[in-house]
């Protein structure tokens, strides 16, 4: 029989196009009380284009209005993740949020639908499940609770989970009625917010943007006294502003309820989502990982890969790599085939600012 040719020369090709998965960081979740599914479902999915064919103001006016403000800005989101919390049957937030997180939800910052004083407890739940999550993700919570700007009471969400040190919640304090000719009363600033920003999310390029200064859509100013203002900042709070004679509506000061920016905290959790992620592959595509140079220089330059990508980014001014000698490693440590190197990198935070206070002279000149 003729000899096939592969006897004389053999080629093989394995491929290796495993990718590690990013989770989601720029999707928004509300968890409501209102039906827009069932319990054994838990939530839906829902786009720019379809959120009505789903959500509608007679049977969901929340999700409605929260929706509505949230794909309503400039800057479009391109999906969000309704949940449903039946508050009959399912015991607390944190249950329900866990519920779908096993189902497979995808989101990144999460609201609720309550913004009353009654809501501090499920709020404080909602807050407590997302800073103890091994997937990163953040909250911002609604509250027209008048105590927000009562300096001498710690009753308020805000001095609750400040005290709490939980720095993945933003909280927004937006009263409730006619304020200034304009019915608040079902205003959603934590969803136009969310709409505003999440679409700047930087996933190839650009920046991480700081989130006050930003006009968006559907809001309005709070009606507060610069000293409310300044007792709800020292409590943790953000609020809604107009500048005086302008159309100019934003959120001040972006930051969560301990002083963190968002801006900041976003960008920590691109950076170590993406570390891991590039770690995995690097994992996925090489025959060994060891104690060894190759592996450690291989390492160092993913880290250095994404410090560069956060300074581009502007998250950070600086970003140094301290990889150890793999030849240090004690044996007790190789062994166990971990390798967990503490203070590995630093990188110097770039700061935004919120406020300017300037002063200067003018001389007088002459002879």
């Amino acid at each position: 029989m003729p000899t096939p040719i592969f006897r004389r020369f053999r080629n093989q090709t394995l491929l290796l196009d495993q990718a590690a998965p990013l989770p989601v960081l720029n999707v928004g979740m509300l968890l409501t009380n209102e039906p827009v599914t069932d319990t054994t479902t838990r939530y839906i999915s829902v786009t720019a284009d379809d959120w009505e064919d789903s959500v509608n103001s007679s049977d969901h006016p929340i999700a409605h209005q929260w929706l509505s403000a949230y794909f309503g800005q400039e800057l479009k989101p391109e999906s969000a993740i309704v949940i449903f919390y039946d508050e009959s049957a399912d015991t607390k937030p944190s249950t329900v949020l866990q519920d779908a997180d096993d189902k497979l939800a995808e989101w990144y910052i999460g609201c609720y639908f309550d913004n009353s004083v009654g809501a501090i407890a499920n709020q404080t739940d909602f807050a407590q499940w997302i800073q103890a999550q091994p997937v990163e993700r953040q909250a911002i919570l609604l509250t027209n609770d008048p105590n927000a700007f009562n300096v001498s009471t710690g009753t308020d969400i805000g001095a609750q989970l400040r005290g709490l040190s939980y720095s993945r919640t933003t909280l927004i304090f937006h009263p409730t009625g006619v304020v200034n000719g304009k019915d608040l009363t079902n205003n959603r600033p934590d969803a136009g917010a969310l709409g505003r920003m999440l679409p700047t999310y930087p996933e190839t390029g650009g920046i991480f943007e700081q989130w006050d200064y930003k006009a968006f859509a559907g809001s309005f100013d709070s009606g507060l006294s610069a000293a409310q203002q300044e007792t709800l900042i020292s409590k943790g709070y953000n609020f809604v502003e107009t500048f005086a004679n302008t159309a100019f509506t934003h959120l001040f000061n972006g930051r969560t309820c301990t002083g963190r920016e968002i801006r900041l905290q976003w960008g920590a959790d691109w950076f170590d989502a993406n570390v891991q992620a590039s770690l995995a592959n690097y994992a996925f595509r090489n025959p060994l990982m060891a104690f060894d140079q190759e592996t450690f220089s291989d390492v160092e330059a993913i880290y250095l890969d994404w410090g560069n990508r956060a300074i581009e980014r502007r998250l950070l001014t600086n970003f140094t790599v301290n990889m150890p000698d793999p030849d240090t490693i004690p044996a007790s440590v190789r062994v166990t085939g971990k390798a967990s190197l503490n203070d590995l990198y630093l990188g110097t935070l770039n700061s935004a600012i919120d406020e300017w206070s300037v002063t200067g002279k003018w001389v007088l000149g002459g002879v």
